[in-house]
């Protein structure tokens, strides 16, 4: 698609397509306004979308505005802290760690394995699960559920099949959830779902639904960031080997380049908002209540803001859009950002060879990520 966004940032920045009905945005500056204004491009599905998923995706973070999004984002942070992120870092690196030994074991002191289906598809569903504190029993199910609602597929996102089907996934999970959220609230434990049940400010807490919506918004779209965030950083490496010797040399901050993944391989493609009065993108004028489709990937691209934007380049200045803008900015970042550097050190401190098949890769169809669903990994052990 990248030809694709590349013509359209210069041609038709600003784009109606009437098959989806969508407006389409595409420059970096013009996506940056839109994720930094709620007021004039708000988050809530109910001015176009139909009823019934409206009343599904209540109390959910992306999908609510101001003044109720800060309510909601200020009562989840007492609980989901950057504290609670930093002191899980050991025990991401004991599951990579026992994830990998699995996947050696089999294989002897050099060989291949799957980088995506060995490991970081796997890792950031149980660290969800411990850090929810759900039942261990359970994660086989949590990793079925997070890979059948990834495996649907449609061209258009806003098919009436292609809808029902992701929700049909999601009815099930958000049951199993709001069952979990329900226990905690009896019997609270030493986990972040008791402490969002638990969650207080000025007298008021989080209703079972709004944690539900929370739990499973971070098993669906966290446990894909880091997934996709991993399998994008170690295709980045393998394509660019003078990086991946520097780095493995410390050289090379694995901050710095998954900060560049995130631009130069956006996880999630696209997100969207709905106008709530006329308004002028870039020189379109846009009605109200329409929905505005902004391609991330394609605003991490944009010439007019990073230079040479097909290139892999680290240390770059301007801001990327990886993890959003504004008051919508990804609340679960840290934890992916952490989960995906304690993977790679712990790759690094086990192997000392590490050469992906960057010429033997499968996608995920689904909508709006860019994941790698296959990832052949050559190694040769420490």
């Amino acid at each position: 698609m990248l030809p694709w966004f590349r013509q359209m940032r210069d041609d038709q920045p600003v784009w109606y397509d009437q098959g989806t009905g969508s407006w389409n945005v595409f420059r970096y500056a013009d996506i940056a306004q839109i994720l930094t204004d709620p007021a004039t491009f708000s988050s809530d599905p109910g001015r176009t979308m139909p009823p019934e998923l409206v009343e599904e995706a209540e109390g959910s973070l992306v999908a609510v505005d101001p003044p109720r999004h800060g309510r909601l984002r200020a009562l989840i942070s007492t609980a989901f802290t950057p504290r609670l992120v930093e002191q899980l870092a050991p025990r991401v690196r004991s599951i990579a760690e026992r994830l990998l030994d699995r996947t050696f074991v089999d294989r002897g002191p050099e060989g291949e394995f799957d980088a995506i289906g060995d490991v970081a598809y796997l890792l950031p569903v149980y660290v969800i699960g411990e850090l929810l504190g759900l039942p261990e029993t359970d994660r086989e199910y949590l990793v079925r559920t997070a890979d059948e609602f990834y495996a649907i597929s449609a061209d258009d996102p806003f098919d009436g099949t292609y809808m029902a089907s992701m929700q049909s996934t999601l009815d099930g999970l958000g049951t199993y959830m709001l069952d979990q959220a329900e226990r905690r609230r009896a019997r609270p434990g030493d986990d972040l779902m008791s402490a969002l049940a638990h969650a207080e400010i000025d007298g008021e807490q989080l209703n079972d639904r709004e944690i539900r919506n929370f739990a499973v918004l971070l098993l669906t779209a966290g446990h894909i960031t880091t997934t996709a965030l991993l399998g994008n950083t170690l295709l980045a490496l393998g394509e660019r080997r003078d990086v991946m010797l520097r780095w493995r040399h410390g050289q090379v901050d694995t901050a710095d380049v998954l900060e560049e993944v995130l631009r130069h391989r956006t996880p999630f493609t696209e997100v969207y908002r709905f106008t709530t009065t006329e308004v002028t993108i870039g020189n379109q004028v846009v009605p109200g209540d329409q929905l505005l489709r902004l391609w991330i990937a394609s605003g991490n691209r944009d010439e007019r803001q990073f230079a040479d934007p097909d290139t892999f380049v680290l240390g770059r200045d301007s801001r990327h859009l990886g993890f959003g803008l504004g008051i919508h900015y990804c609340l679960g970042a840290s934890l992916a950002r952490m989960e995906s550097s304690v993977v790679l050190e712990v790759l690094a401190e086990r192997t000392t060879t590490l050469a992906p098949a960057v010429q033997r890769l499968s996608y995920y169809d689904a909508p709006g990520i860019f994941c790698l669903r296959s990832l052949p990994v050559s190694y040769r052990r420490s």
